[in-house]
């Protein structure tokens, strides 16, 4: 048995015994004078009217399964809630108030005790009203639920999405430099070539294994760094200066792949560099779960500053339910602070 008819089942067993209650209570108030007298057996009186009780319930809440596709609780409130309450009533006066109208009648104009079949209709105007309600409440609760869980896995899939693009790209004009620098190593030192084109290979394998990773080692980011900082250094000699200053109970933990290449390729885009105004940069550890990047502020006036990849990078560790990455200016220097995770 699936679970949609065990459920089934189940309803039209609470629905009969509710129809079954409330023509006890009718039968209780009715004087002991008033005996059932009608034309149809009393067996078969009482099996259409659990028919036709439950086929009201089933009609309202195959509604209510029906406008969940076409008129969403969160689109069209109130039409919905209009809508919806105004069939029920409906529906339980045809479902309900023309058979007792039937039943009228065909038993010669006698419904046993006048007040019986309006206590009946009343009796189940309010249950049907309150199941409903409740049915409803139900539907609405899960929709809002299953809403933002929607709302919530999109905004992870698009959050995930531009990361992604982030992580699968390494500033084209850092490849062209690094080209054209390899070009002119090989002319004028081939050695230093042979060593710039290794660490440029090391740089971009490392890009390719951790596009696919949420997180990494601290230790493997540092050891791929050294790699991404020298190629710089070769193409700026001694007006790039990077301090790594890191403990080595933190070398274990992790953070997003690519970090620290972001922060020092921002902080090279953005910053003057020659051997009159040298770029300085720190990586440092802060206690065991936090990195501090920092560069001297040395601003190109003629470069403008989106922080996409800061951004990015925010995101990135809001996605991960991790607190604590800042950045800004402090006095006279941009800090960064990267909250590691214990893993």
């Amino acid at each position: 048995m699936t679970k949609s008819i065990r459920k089934f089942l189940i309803r039209i067993v609470l629905v009969s015994l509710y129809a079954i209650l409330v023509m006890k209570l009718v039968a209780f108030a009715m004087p002991d004078t008033i005996e059932y007298k009608s034309h149809i057996p009393k067996h078969l009186f009482l099996f259409f009217y659990l028919l036709f009780f439950n086929l009201n319930t089933e009609g309202s809440l195959f509604l209510d399964r029906y406008l969940n596709k076409k008129l969403s609780w969160f689109d069209f409130l109130k039409k919905r809630l209009l809508f919806q309450l105004s069939f029920v009533v409906l529906w339980t006066f045809i479902s309900i108030g023309l058979p007792f109208i039937a039943w009228y009648f065909i038993n010669e104009q006698s419904l046993v005790y006048p007040a019986a079949p309006v206590i009946i209709f009343i009796g189940s105007v309010v249950f049907l009203i309150g199941f409903i309600g409740i049915s409803m409440a139900i539907n609405f609760f899960k929709q809002w639920k299953k809403s933002l869980l929607d709302a919530e896995h999109y905004k992870q899939e698009k959050l995930k999405a531009d990361y992604q693009v982030l992580q699968n790209q390494v500033n084209p004009h850092f490849l062209f430099n690094s080209l054209n620098v390899l070009i002119s190593e090989i002319t004028h030192n081939p050695k230093t070539a042979v060593e710039f084109a290794r660490k440029l290979s090391k740089v971009y394998r490392y890009v390719l294994q951790s596009k696919n990773q949420d997180l990494i080692t601290l230790k493997k980011e540092l050891e791929f760094i050294q790699s991404f900082i020298y190629l710089h250094k070769v193409r700026i000699g001694d007006a790039l200066e990077c301090a790594v200053h890191i403990s080595d109970e933190v070398l274990q933990m992790q953070l997003p792949p690519l970090t620290l290449q972001i922060l020092i390729e921002n902080a090279i885009k953005h910053n003057v560099a020659n051997e009159e105004n040298v770029l300085k940069i720190s990586i440092k550890s802060a206690g065991n779960s936090k990195l501090i990047v920092s560069n001297n502020l040395q601003i190109i006036e003629n470069v403008d500053s989106t922080f996409t990849g800061l951004s990015n990078l925010s995101k990135r560790f809001e996605l991960l339910k991790k607190e604590g990455f800042t950045y800004g200016k402090k006095e006279e220097e941009f800090v960064v602070n990267i909250p590691l995770i214990d893993e």
